[in-house]
């Protein structure tokens, strides 16, 4: 009976989004009325068939900390080490470069861990357009600490509300820290 009955039921859960309306928007139509816009602009120039890369080992010069930071906050970072292609140095060691931080949060409530993420690495002499370079960077995650804990003590009417107050780890970039970026030099234009 229970079998038939979760059948049915899914049948018609299912069965209802067959009969959705599409809503038009007026306000919106009459705005875009006799308007023309360009297409979107891709980036056609280049050819993405090649995997062929060469990792660029960075490290920042001065430690990075969710605490201090803003969106857009640039970070100054240098070559590990010569990167080289096909057993020709494409770039020096110690070579300056720099990222953009695109977004960041610091550690939150709960045990959930805070992170850093930095992309738009400029790097003299290589072309951006060519990077694979987003960075993340995440703290401490405690939340596999805290939510074991807060249900076990959720019977005991106060304590399991105060386990929200253990906060997740900040993310930190030490200088210690090796930053992998990779350049395609066959995506040719």
């Amino acid at each position: 009976m229970n079998k038939v009955f979760l059948t049915v039921l899914s049948l018609c859960f299912f069965a209802n989004s067959v009969f959705a309306e599409i809503i038009r928007d007026e306000f919106i139509e009459s705005q875009l009325e006799g308007k023309t816009f360009p297409p979107v602009e891709t980036n056609t120039k280049y050819n993405y068939e090649s995997i062929d890369r060469a990792l660029i080992k960075l490290k920042v010069v001065n430690a990075v900390k969710t605490k201090n930071l803003q969106e857009g906050d640039i970070i100054n970072f240098y070559v590990k080490q010569n990167v080289k292609y096909k057993n020709k140095t494409i770039l020096k060691a110690d070579t300056a470069a720099t990222g953009v931080v695109k977004t960041f949060m610091t550690g939150g409530m709960n045990g959930v861990p805070g992170q850093i993420v930095i992309d738009d690495f400029e790097i003299p002499g290589i072309d951006s357009n060519k990077l694979k370079s987003t960075y993340i960077k995440r703290g401490a995650d405690r939340t596999l600490l805290v939510l074991p804990l807060k249900y076990a003590l959720t019977f005991l009417y106060p304590l399991g509300s105060l386990t929200n107050i253990i906060f997740g780890g900040n993310a930190t970039i030490a200088k210690h820290d090796t930053i992998n970026i990779y350049y395609y030099p066959e995506w040719n234009n």
